[in-house]
């Protein structure tokens, strides 16, 4: 008699893995991953605003300017982010009509955005206008900066 044979699986014996197994674990990876993304994404996001933002404050200035006023603003989170976006509207007036735009300025707390917003509505600035399109315009930085310094600061 002879002894018995060792039997070794094969790989033919390995069962596959089910392709909804591979889905679970993608899964997984995904969620690993997508808090970073979007963190990523978020900050990408403020850097391209600021970018834009000295870009056309940069052709501006050659521009002409007029008297405008800040006619209000609100203040939103800037999503994936611990940052808060303060929008000012404003308008001025050419050629015997109002014109509008916004300005957004980036701040790391909601309330010192929404007291930017308080401080600056009514505000009398000068506003960039592009000649060739006067729809087009642009509140430097520098205009703002410059309210805010002269502005008094109670409380």
């Amino acid at each position: 008699i002879a002894p018995p044979r060792a039997t070794f699986p094969t790989m033919a014996a390995i069962p596959p893995i089910p392709w909804q197994h591979w889905l679970h674990y993608f899964r997984h990876w995904n969620e690993a991953f997508q808090w970073p993304l979007y963190f990523v994404l978020g900050w990408g996001a403020v850097y391209i605003r600021r970018w834009r933002r000295r870009r056309d404050e940069e052709a501006a200035q050659g521009w002409p300017s007029v008297d405008g006023r800040i006619i209000g603003g609100k203040v939103t989170r800037v999503a994936h982010t611990s940052q808060f976006m303060a929008t000012l509207e404003y308008s001025y007036s050419l050629e015997d009509k109002y014109r509008y735009g916004k300005y957004i300025h980036e701040f790391p707390k909601k309330a010192e955005a929404e007291e930017f917003v308080r401080r600056m509505k009514d505000i009398r600035v000068q506003i960039r206008y592009k000649p060739s399109n006067p729809d087009k315009s642009v509140l430097e930085q520098s205009v703002i900066q410059q309210h805010i310094l002269l502005a008094p600061h109670f409380g």
